[in-house]
């Protein structure tokens, strides 16, 4: 879980302490491409900002129009330390349960095979 000191009406990836994958993400987006992250436990909706001047991306996300109004919120703690994660997708159950009773596929050769798939 990374750390970061609220500082700007933004969320940028410079500011982003203790998960350098968390960062690369973030400066790596695509402008159509959303982000969801974890903010101190709330899950919210990011997308790359344009800077004002120049017209080109920035390393920051800004909330989606949904989530809005919560990232304003947070505004008011200007100064303190948040935590942000990545959300990350959660497991299919079943398929997690499968694993369990198929054990001949945990194998060496077939992790080899198929993991990353």
């Amino acid at each position: 879980m990374a750390t970061m000191i609220l500082r700007d009406v933004v969320l940028r990836a410079r500011h982003v302490e203790g998960d350098p994958d968390l960062a690369l993400t973030i400066r790596a987006l695509r402008p159509d491409q959303r982000l969801v992250l974890r903010i101190d436990g709330r899950p919210m909706r990011f997308r790359k900002v344009l800077d004002g001047d120049t017209g080109h991306f920035t390393d920051g996300v800004g909330p989606e129009p949904a989530d809005a109004e919560t990232w304003h919120d947070l505004q008011s703690r200007r100064g303190s330390m948040i935590t942000v994660e990545a959300e990350r997708p959660m497991p299919d159950p079943y398929l997690l349960s499968l694993s369990a009773t198929l054990t001949e596929w945990n194998s060496p050769d077939d992790a080899a095979a198929y993991d990353g798939l």
